[in-house]
């Protein structure tokens, strides 16, 4: 995720020769009495006059220099500085709407106790996720659905319970009926089961980055910041996670855009989406081919070796054996849960030893964790233009 500069302005004053101490501006206005040819004698803090002037001048210039000046005006003249306020002003100048909050919308698969029957899903029943980071996840059917005679599952359309990108959980994490659903037996969310993708409200980082993208958008040429203007107009796709890799040199005029989301895979209907938009409604340059496809993945097999420390019960080594593979699960994307966890990125190297320092830190009865990767001991997981994602993780107990 890309970072907005954080600016010291009081510094940038101050090296611009601007005073910004009283002391400083005190003995600015000493010069500028004196230079005015002043015979003020009495220049001790204590005499009336300087007491005076100090009231009434070195304070309010003070604070309007390190105050008003240094933490209001000049940082938000600038996109990679400003406040949400300025942000909103500046969308407006540069047409650019601020994303809104999303529900997220998808396919729930269920499977039935009996085949032959006929089985009516009433709207507003609950499928949910196991709690993660203490949060459950739930979705609620969206109208009543029928599975016919004969089918062993259907789908029914699910709509989750508040806005939010948290709720695009990856394969496999809406799996509870917390709620008896009479004639059904499971539910499994597959891949590709998302129609909207859930979003929160547009945060200044992202925004920020949009405005910053849009400056270098406005030609009419389609350069690679157009295309990602275009499509980070949806909500939940950030504009640092697309990534575009000419593909002319096998057909001319041909490019990807390969698009990553912050929490669970791409859903191809988006995808879709995209594509038609760029290419059928004419968003595209003169000859282009523009294709916009799910970030490659990039699957381990992991292996996560912890140590506890001593005298836990069971009970408690189990627990904290979901803890750890939630936060490991977190780290590669499957879930918005445990922010303080770096995430696995493309085109960057992932730090295991990390990731472990970070799960240590923050879990007082985990000693260490040693990682497993694809067989091997292993202290990086090196991405090219790929994201990398869990095949498979076990998480082991070692005794020290």
């Amino acid at each position: 995720m890309s970072q907005r500069p954080n600016v010291d302005f009081v510094d940038v004053l101050e090296q611009e020769g601007i005073p910004t101490t009283e002391q400083a501006i005190t003995e600015q206005i000493e010069q500028d009495v004196k230079a005015a040819g002043s015979k003020i004698s009495n220049d001790s803090e204590m005499s009336p006059f300087w007491r005076w002037v100090k009231a009434a001048v070195v304070s309010p210039v003070y604070w309007l220099i390190t105050t008003l000046v240094a933490k209001h005006v000049m940082p938000n003249m600038f996109v990679a500085t400003a406040a949400r306020w300025a942000l909103d002003l500046k969308a407006w100048e540069l047409g650019v709407d601020p994303k809104p909050a999303v529900k997220m919308q998808g396919y729930i698969t269920l499977s039935k106790a009996n085949a032959q029957d006929e089985t009516t899903i009433a709207a507003g029943s609950i499928i949910q996720s196991a709690p993660i980071d203490g949060v459950v996840y739930r979705l609620f059917v969206s109208q009543e659905t029928v599975i016919a005679s004969g089918q062993t599952t259907g789908q029914v359309l699910c709509e989750a319970e508040t806005e939010g990108q948290a709720f695009n959980l990856s394969a496999g994490y809406y799996s509870v009926i917390p709620e008896e659903i009479s004639g059904i037996v499971s539910a499994e969310n597959l891949p590709d089961y998302i129609t909207i993708l859930g979003a929160d409200i547009e945060a200044d980082d992202e925004l920020a980055l949009r405005l910053q993208n849009a400056f270098t958008s406005s030609g009419e040429w389609h350069i690679d910041d157009v295309y990602r203007s275009i499509i980070t107009s949806v909500a939940g796709i950030r504009s640092d996670n697309v990534f575009f890799q000419n593909t002319g040199d096998i057909t001319p005029g041909t490019a990807t855009a390969y698009i990553l989301m912050e929490v669970g895979q791409t859903p191809q209907t988006i995808l879709d989406q995209l594509n038609s938009h760029i290419m059928d409604d004419g968003y595209h340059g003169h000859g282009d081919v523009l294709t916009c496809q799910a970030i490659p993945d990039k699957n381990v097999i992991m292996l996560a070796e912890v140590v506890f420390k001593t005298n836990l019960s069971e009970a408690t080594k189990s627990s904290e054996k979901q803890e750890v593979e939630n936060r490991i699960r977190a780290a590669f994307r499957e879930s918005n849960a445990h922010q303080e966890i770096t995430r696995a990125k493309p085109q960057s190297r992932f730090s295991l030893s990390k990731l472990g320092s970070e799960i240590h830190v923050d879990m007082s009865t985990v000693e260490s964790v040693r990682f497993t990767v694809d067989g091997q001991v292993q202290e990086d997981i090196i991405a090219e233009l790929e994201q990398p994602r869990l095949q498979s993780l076990t998480i082991n107990e070692v005794i020290a």
